[in-house]
């Protein structure tokens, strides 16, 4: 991002700041989605672009500091769990995002269930609001589908390497095979920062004292 770009978006920002009406809210929103995109690194998959939960909510903080997240597990047992999550700036609510996992969908489920359920809550709460990439899903719920293949996946790689017949489809097999492994490391560092970050249940638990 240039400069320029960056000070014209500061001055608009001063702008808003200084501006108490009751169309500020709206500049401010439409200036926080239009810059998400120059401003937030993406995920490539497949000729789509993807964008982690935790980059989206960085994002939207620097704009709406006042903002707050309401996370529910309005739904658990021992097989599955729904969150729920609600964004609210200042006090008044402005949208919802639900998310339901399968404890034994994968074996990151196995133990993060519950963190999972909420990460994928947020992202679609923020999607709702205007924050996502190309697609409504977030980066870390297209990681759970594609985990979510488990072994079926893993024999269909192992099926498709030995069909390949030239040297080049088997190097674009190989590319996409390594874009989708990419993007799981990535996930996998994201939510390892939002754990570490959020204090994983234990402050999903806190918030909800909280409320």
């Amino acid at each position: 991002m240039t400069k320029q770009k960056v000070s014209q978006e500061e001055a608009q920002l001063s702008k808003i700041a200084e501006d108490k009406s009751k169309g500020s809210f709206k500049e401010k929103r439409a200036l926080c989605i239009a810059s998400l995109d120059t401003n937030v690194e993406k995920l490539d998959f497949k000729g789509k672009s993807y964008l982690t939960v935790a980059k989206r909510h960085n994002h939207l903080l620097k704009f709406f500091p006042e903002s707050k997240i309401d996370e529910q597990i309005i739904y658990q047992d021992d097989k599955k769990v729904i969150a729920k999550t609600t964004l609210y700036i200042g006090d008044t609510p402005y949208s919802v995002g639900h998310a339901e996992e399968i404890r034994d969908a994968n074996f990151i489920n196995k133990t993060s269930a519950l963190e999972n359920a909420a990460t994928s809550a947020l992202g679609r709460c923020l999607a709702t609001f205007g924050l996502h990439g190309t697609e409504f899903a977030s980066a870390d719920e297209l990681v759970n589908a594609v985990i979510n293949q488990g072994a079926s996946t893993k024999n269909s790689i192992k099926d498709s390497i030995k069909k390949q017949t030239t040297e080049t489809k088997l190097t674009a097999l190989y590319s996409d095979w390594k874009k989708e492994n990419d993007l799981i490391e990535k996930s996998f560092e994201s939510q390892q920062q939002i754990i570490k970050t959020n204090g994983g249940q234990n402050n999903a638990n806190k918030q909800q004292q909280q409320w």
